[in-house]
């Protein structure tokens, strides 16, 4: 399972900018760095005696990637060693680093819609990126992982799963589903409501799906009383 470090969307700062992460010994995998999460991995001395940091970015709105270029510095400067930033679009990431500071020679890019590594405390991880729905002003990616205890999809920012997600979800194929999920609901909106949830996924699917970047106007309590689950 996936560890949390926050939970929350963009507003709900009470949360925390929802970010994941698995660590094994002296490396680290975290997916998305939001203007919250470096606080709270030093908070948690979560980066200390890191050797390997591994980051995985959904998409470049400021709650995913608020923080990167601290925790690319952290790595290079006080740990010592360059952090790898998996995300499909090169240029894009190269240019928003760029914008706020770092330096090419700071980290390493791995683009791709499919890349994987091979860590000797992770073991190894496989990473298929697919676009999702999220917003028109940049583009968006879930992703499904394989790693050495499952495979998983996870959503990022997305108002949709695709049919193709469940499909797979049903044949065994992924064992779980971390989905985006907020309790306003209108026409439009970027983010999966929980109506919409509860349409798109049969109640006996719902207890392999694991709610996040919860908003304000959700209350965890009906996400588990419909079946779900409520990432911590």
């Amino acid at each position: 399972m996936l560890n949390f470090i926050g939970i929350g969307s963009a507003f709900n700062t009470q949360l925390g900018n929802t970010s994941a992460f698995i660590k094994k010994k002296d490396s680290l995998l975290l997916i998305d760095s939001g203007g919250t999460v470096f606080h709270r991995l030093r908070e948690l001395n979560i980066l200390k005696e890191l050797k390997k940091i591994y980051i995985v970015i959904t998409h470049t709105h400021p709650d995913h990637v608020g923080s990167l270029g601290e925790v690319i510095f952290y790595s290079y400067y006080i740990l010592g060693h360059k952090p790898t930033v998996f995300f499909p679009n090169r240029e894009l990431m190269k240019s928003f680093l760029t914008s706020i500071g770092v330096k090419k020679e700071m980290y390493l890019l791995e683009s791709g819609s499919k890349m994987g590594f091979a860590d000797e405390n992770l073991g190894e991880i496989n990473v298929e990126f697919l676009p999702v729905s999220h917003v028109k002003t940049i583009p968006a990616y879930g992703f499904v992982m394989r790693q050495m205890e499952g495979v998983f999809y996870y959503s990022g920012d997305s108002n949709h799963i695709e049919n193709e997600i469940i499909t797979r979800l049903k044949n065994g194929e992924i064992d779980r589903i971390y989905q985006d999920t907020c309790g306003l609901d209108y026409e439009g909106n970027s983010h999966m409501s929980l109506r919409k949830l509860k349409e798109t996924i049969n109640s006996d699917l719902r207890n392999k799906v694991y709610c996040m970047h919860l908003d304000q106007h959700i209350d965890p309590k009906e996400i588990e009383h419909q079946g779900f689950h409520v990432v911590k």
